[in-house]
């Protein structure tokens, strides 16, 4: 009898356990903050809360419980006892539920709106430049479903200090400086001052392996080359020259049979043109054979640069790796190509997918944190993720500070692009990379990308 009532209570057991089980682990997963070594005190802990039901549970310190918002524009309110200095939130929702929410703060008179982005989902860095609040309103815009929000934390960020400056690197085209006229300074299809604010410039296309292990360099690139480090003038800003796989065979036949001459050759071409390094884009070696190919070459190639007190860049998107160890621990700095990933939206470069997933997998190839660029594309991707790439710049699309998803086509803002840059800052990146530069606004404009991440950059880190 007892052997029987135990058959049929065992399913409900496992199911139960199971349940206990994912519930414990979730609630941890998202206690790490996604490593975002944020040690600065929540300004929620010791706030009042009010707002629409259930709102206060968001702030009970426990990931078990939520917020459920059923109805557009339900909001929660944290009102302190004293002004405060705010700059960031970190919001977890179970599921990726939210379409919109915004982030208000009352400078005691006026609610004033400081933040709006598209989506929440887990661990959900919000930034924006401190402000003093009485209070912080958070209201959910538009939602599918119900949106579940099970934790919200304030914080004023202190500068992060570095050892060195937080990178800032570019993808500058050959023929967006190519047709410059140092005379006359114009003839550039980009905007010279935004090398205030870049401090590593990759050119791109500046030459080109064959099959012979040869690299080819045509006149262009070679006044493009010419012309930057005219534009550059005495900025502390460093020059890598993007080198691209043979386009008269394969790159596996290349290292197969001409790897030792290649090496030689790309060492030259850097020597020769007097700049920092070189950067790869293989896209894509495929299967084992390749990648113990490429590791070799990489290897090879990075103790000879590095014999001359020159670097190795590679650009690589956050999937399908297979590097060797040893190829891993060669390279200088990794460009993660961290856009025309879409999402369930069918964003190319929403912060989940394009920005902590991105890293995190990085990280698992054994790459370190200070070898890390994460990418970030100044053009837009529509939600099919059909062949369409449009500038930011493109003056038929209307610019927006928070949201720009125009025609189902979504870009970057200057407060996405924010969020990611300080997320970098908080986790100990090298830095950021941007595709390309001549996509950009001039950086005079307040919805410039670049001088948004300058701006990041230094309002949350510094060098020391």
């Amino acid at each position: 009898m007892k052997s029987k009532l135990l058959i049929k209570i065992l399913p409900i057991i496992l199911i139960v356990v199971i349940l206990a089980t994912l519930l414990v682990f979730y609630g941890v997963a998202l206690n790490k903050d996604n490593n975002l070594n944020i040690t600065e005190t929540n300004l929620a802990s010791t706030a009042s809360i009010s707002g629409d039901t259930g709102s206060k549970l968001a702030f009970d310190d426990n990931m078990l419980t939520v917020w459920s918002v059923n109805k557009k524009g339900m909001q929660a309110v944290v009102e302190f006892d004293e002004f405060k200095n705010i700059n960031a939130l970190l919001i977890n929702e179970n599921g990726y539920n939210v379409r919109q929410f915004s982030v208000y703060y009352n400078d005691g008179e006026n609610w004033k709106l400081c933040y709006r982005q598209n989506e929440i989902g887990i661990n959900r860095l919000a930034t924006f430049y401190t402000v003093k609040a009485k209070a912080i309103k958070i209201v959910i815009d538009d939602f599918k479903n119900i949106a579940r929000i099970s934790d919200i934390k304030m914080y004023c960020l202190n500068q992060r200090e570095r050892e060195e400056k937080f990178r800032i690197t570019s993808y500058v085209t050959v023929g967006s400086v190519s047709e410059y006229n140092p005379e006359t300074g114009e003839g550039a299809n980009l905007d010279v001052k935004a090398f205030d604010v870049i401090t590593d410039v990759q050119l791109i296309a500046y030459g080109r392996l064959s099959v012979n292990g040869n690299v080819t360099i045509d006149e262009s690139a070679k006044r493009g080359l010419e012309n930057l480090k005219y534009i550059i003038g005495d900025r502390d800003v460093n020059i890598t020259l993007t080198i691209f796989t043979p386009s008269d065979g394969s790159m596996a036949d290349m290292l197969k049979n001409n790897m030792d001459k290649a090496v030689e050759s790309v060492v030259k071409t850097i020597i020769d043109a007097d700049v920092e390094g070189v950067d790869f884009d293989w896209e894509y070696p495929y299967g084992k054979e390749e990648y113990s190919l490429f590791s070799e070459f990489i290897v090879k190639l990075s103790n000879k640069l590095h014999q001359k007190d020159k670097t190795l860049a590679l650009a690589l998107s956050p999937w399908g790796l297979d590097f060797s160890k040893e190829a891993v621990a060669a390279i200088d700095q990794v460009h993660i190509m961290a856009y025309d990933l879409f999402d369930h939206n069918g964003d190319n470069n929403s912060y989940a997918g394009a920005c902590a997933t991105s890293v995190d997998y990085m990280l698992k190839q054994g790459f370190k944190l200070e070898q890390l660029n994460l990418g970030i594309s100044y053009y837009g991707r529509p939600s099919d993720a059909s062949g369409v790439w449009v500038d930011y710049n493109n003056p038929d699309y209307e610019k927006n500070e928070y949201i720009m998803i125009i025609n189902d086509i979504y870009f970057n803002t200057v407060t996405t692009v924010r969020d990611k840059a300080v997320y970098c800052i908080l986790r100990g990146l090298g830095g950021i990379m941007v595709f390309s530069q001549n996509e950009d606004l001039p950086l005079s404009n307040p919805l410039s990308l670049t001088a948004e991440l300058g701006r990041a950059r230094d309002a949350f880190s510094k060098e020391v």
